[in-house]
């Protein structure tokens, strides 16, 4: 019997192709700004390191002396409409307005706006009215054709399967993988992981250019109540828990860091700690009869103090690291001059 996923994954083709047969002939209308725009999506669904990446650029263009922006959809916030997560000077919102990874990026970044709406050109007019922004990253912007872009960069996961490259819901394509040649770069992401090789030789077949690769740098670290700071390698057994993308990812960098597991949870993507999820979460930790646990950076911003302050906290910090780094250089090089 024909699975009812791949009907739909063919009806939600059918709208696709024409959404953006609309987009390619002028019948939608992208809508240009004064300033610099870099877009940084995926052609996936899943944890692909599009967080990572933006943070990455962030700090690239912070270093030659520009004044960067990032502007998201907020995925999984409470909130509706534009929110301020991050005026460059301070906080202005809470992780459940803000959306996960745009709190994520906000906290670490500290000076760097962040504003989140649905309607990334929303975002895009409330940052030339109101602050010194001189270019603007969009957060999972691939997809977001309303905003013409000055560079396109969309990542993809070394972790990938053949099965993920079907369209959605039969697999994880939002769009046919053809589509990527609307890209200007694509970056290999966790090529440390590199399991299926013959997909990459796939996106190379359907990219004019060269792939940039990149690897993930996972840094262990302890957290306090003023923050969290560099640890020392651990010889005590660990609780693992995350509600990421791609938890194979999370589980190989504790491999990586020599962290021994006793007890494991995995939770869906973006996974919101309702006091129901917290304390079915603590009773098995505690039935484990282990103190310490270990966890994202994407899910330690979303769990309350009550929790916190109930066991030994440890993150998996995670750091982009480029074959070569010049590549990414060259790619906004031409965007420092505007």
């Amino acid at each position: 019997m024909t699975p009812i996923t791949i009907p739909l994954s063919l009806v939600y083709g059918c709208i696709i192709y024409l959404r953006n047969l609309f987009y390619d002939y002028g019948w939608f209308t992208t809508e240009e700004f004064k300033l610099p725009i870099i877009s940084v999506g995926n052609i996936t669904t899943g944890g692909s390191g599009k967080t990572p990446l933006v943070m990455y650029l962030a700090n690239l263009l912070i270093k030659n002396g520009k004044n960067p922006s990032i502007v998201s959809r907020g995925y999984g916030r409470k909130s509706q409409g534009l929110v301020v997560v991050h005026d460059g000077k301070k906080m202005k919102a809470k992780v459940e307005s803000a959306g996960d990874e745009p709190f994520l990026m906000a906290s670490i970044l500290k000076s760097v706006p962040v504003i989140v709406c649905e309607d990334r050109r929303e975002a895009i007019r409330h940052l030339l009215n109101s602050s010194t922004v001189n270019i603007i990253i969009m957060d999972d912007g691939f997809q977001h054709r309303k905003v013409k872009r000055d560079l396109d960069i969309i990542t993809i996961s070394a972790n990938d399967k053949k099965n993920n490259y079907r369209l959605l819901p039969w697999g994880r394509l939002r769009e046919p993988l053809q589509n990527i040649k609307r890209a200007d770069a694509v970056v290999v992401t966790k090529t440390e992981n590199f399991t299926s090789p013959n997909i990459h030789v796939k996106v190379s077949s359907v990219f004019n250019g060269s792939p940039i690769f990149s690897t993930i740098i996972p840094i262990l670290m302890k957290y306090e109540s003023s923050g969290y700071h560099k640890s020392l390698p651990l010889t005590i057994p660990l609780f693992a828990f995350c509600g990421i993308g791609e938890p194979a990812s999370f589980f190989k960098s504790i491999e990586q860091l020599d962290i021994r597991i006793g007890g494991k949870r995995i939770f869906p993507d973006h996974q919101k700690y309702t006091g129901a999820v917290i304390n079915e979460l603590s009773a098995q930790i505690n039935s484990s009869q282990i103190k310490g646990i270990i966890t994202t950076e994407k899910d330690l911003v979303k769990l309350p103090d009550s929790f916190l302050d109930e066991f030994d906290i440890y993150v998996i910090k995670i750091e982009m690291e480029f074959e070569d780094e010049s590549g990414v250089l060259d790619l906004i090089q031409p965007l420092l001059q505007t």
